[in-house]
């Protein structure tokens, strides 16, 4: 059995969990409770942003010019529903709107020092809400799970650019199923 098949039933007669699939369950519960204790903290800290306005103000701040369509697909929101944020921000004097260089119909985004500093406040509830999820963790765990984080997105990175540039990539799935058609021929 490869690393990557299907686990034996567990008692009861029930399918176990493949590792790949727990851990994709799992780091979408956590961006879930993630996200609901950012809400619930920054609510609670009379911080008056929602976690899509901290992300996008956050993302802002790392990247100032990023146009509405790249924020939309980094906060994993619609356009639509990115452009209410942004006219929200702007209306509440955190954001400012320039023409982009690149694109005259786009326009790039920029932090102003009024969002600097709301931004200021909801990151210290940010940082609050990562050292508790974290204070059960050795530092050395901490740094591990990066490390494995990071070599995921890796993985994902060339996954994504194989299936952008149209070359067929290594992969797992097809050449399981091939394992498996090849097996039942036998």
């Amino acid at each position: 059995m490869s690393r990557h098949s299907k686990l034996p039933k567990a008692k009861g007669g029930q399918d176990r969990e493949s590792p790949q699939a727990a851990i994709g369950r799992l780091l979408k519960n956590m961006h879930q409770s993630l996200r609901q204790a950012m809400e619930d903290s920054l609510r609670r800290e009379r911080v008056d942003l929602s976690f899509a306005h901290f992300v996008t103000l956050y993302t802002l701040s790392s990247e100032p010019g990023v146009t509405g369509a790249e924020l939309a697909r980094r906060a994993f929101v619609t356009a639509q529903t990115m452009n209410t944020i942004l006219r929200r921000l702007e209306r509440d004097g955190a954001i400012e709107r320039r023409p982009n260089p690149a694109n005259q119909r786009a326009d790039s985004w920029y932090v102003t020092k009024s969002g600097q500093s709301r931004m200021a406040k909801a990151q210290v509830v940010a940082e609050a809400v990562w050292s508790r999820m974290f204070e059960s963790f050795e530092d050395r765990e901490v740094a591990q799970l990066q490390g494995l984080l990071e070599r995921c997105l890796q993985g994902l990175e060339v996954q994504l650019a194989e299936l952008r540039s149209g070359k067929p990539g290594k992969s797992r799935a097809a050449g399981a199923g091939r394992s498996a058609r090849t097996a039942r021929r036998a």
